[in-house]
């Protein structure tokens, strides 16, 4: 009922932003975390958008997502939190801001 956005927080473990790429396999995307804070923190979260599909193409876009997940801790139990590999992404804060007139 009500509300455009959902804040979730994965596991302990889990990177939201290293975790992208395999839901966008499966046909599932989210806003990671990091790109709500300007220090790096978040990579546990994730911003769902419930908008826009109907409520039987959000169920299964949770039931794709909760299969991501699962694999993902399974990975994290079997080889520990720095199996996961961690999408690059540029350091904005080192990157000067364009000169704006």
């Amino acid at each position: 009922q009500g509300g455009f956005y959902t804040w979730v927080t994965l596991p302990e473990g889990l990177d939201s932003r290293a975790m992208l790429p395999r839901a966008v396999n499966q046909l599932v995307a989210y806003v990671p975390g990091t790109g709500f804070y300007v220090n790096g923190e978040g990579r546990r979260n994730m911003r769902l958008s419930f908008c826009y599909p109907t409520p039987d193409r959000i169920r299964e876009g949770i039931r794709r997502l909760a299969t991501v997940v699962e694999q993902e801790l399974d990975l994290v139990a079997t080889f520990g939190p720095d199996a996961l590999p961690v999408t690059a992404m540029p350091n904005f804060a080192a990157t000067p801001a364009p000169n704006v007139r």
